[in-house]
């Protein structure tokens, strides 16, 4: 059942990830800077990949100078045409709306959105003033699609700042929650930061997993020895872990906000056998 208590393990690279806007991107944002795009396959390229087996997507891109990444009626049409001839599923990373995006209602299966209740640190990690967290989410909620809120722990330089606030905040409107952890990237403003420590980290889903029925920690999560112990420390306050570092068994293959919103549909009586026998 949704939160049943099991510990879910799932690869996402199941899962194909395109951006719309290729590596073009608008804004420099101190976390990212472009170079996140550089590993998306283009628009273009999405029928080579149905071929190839693809079944999911990850629809993302750029954000244009209002926060939002550009979706344009042709677009559109053709996704909505490969998803009814070959039965795709689509997860829209849809950046900072302010107003309904009712364009992607029924087309995304699922929205992922993150999350900042902090109006001065989005202004200095995307250079965008504006008000984020409830024009957001009424332009979220008003359009009826599933959601994923996500939050980026540490993504100031590796110092924790709005987590707190922005997990009050969610849990009145969501049950799930993804969690991410601050890498430092190279050739962007935060290049030479340090990851958030641990602890502080594993305080974050403490609370988290006081007011969520589930939590998650996502596919960003800084590499090598730390995530080994990230992952060990999480074990008791995270529901799904993506990218499993131990763990030889995969619970779900594909993007974990498809299995947040199957789990959300009380259609799994046990969480891991179905999901097991439903992907062979």
């Amino acid at each position: 059942m949704f939160g049943d208590g099991q510990l879910l393990y799932v690869n996402p690279q199941a899962t194909a990830s395109i951006s719309l806007t290729g590596q073009w991107c608008a804004l420099n944002c101190a976390h990212c800077g472009k170079h996140y795009l550089k590993g998306m396959k283009t628009f273009q390229e999405i029928e080579k990949l149905i071929q190839m087996g693809y079944r999911s997507f990850l629809i993302s891109g750029g954000l244009d100078l209002r926060g939002k990444i550009p979706y344009d009626s042709e677009i559109l049409d053709k996704l909505f045409h490969l998803k009814e001839s070959y039965n795709l599923k689509y997860n829209f990373h849809i950046g900072f709306p302010s107003e309904p995006i009712n364009e992607l209602r029924g087309l995304a299966d699922v929205v992922s959105f993150d999350f900042f209740s902090d109006t001065e640190l989005f202004e200095k990690i995307y250079g965008l003033r504006r008000t984020v967290d409830h024009l957001l989410l009424d332009a979220i909620i008003s359009s009826k699609i599933y959601a994923v809120p996500h939050i980026t722990i540490g993504i100031d330089c590796g110092k924790l700042t709005h987590e707190s606030e922005s997990l009050r905040i969610l849990s009145e409107y969501f049950s799930s929650v993804v969690l991410n952890v601050f890498i430092p990237t190279p050739s962007t403003r935060y290049e030479n930061c340090s990851p958030p420590i641990i602890d502080e980290v594993k305080k974050v889903f403490e609370q988290a997993k006081k007011t969520f029925k589930m939590v998650v920690l996502g596919c960003m999560q800084p590499k090598g020895i730390y995530r080994f112990h990230l992952q060990k420390a999480l074990e008791d306050f995270v529901d799904v872990i993506v990218k499993p570092v131990t763990v030889r068994r995969e619970d779900f293959e594909g993007c974990c906000a498809f299995l947040l919103e199957r789990l959300s549909q009380g259609v799994l009586s046990d969480v891991r056998q179905r999901i097991l026998e439903e992907t062979r």
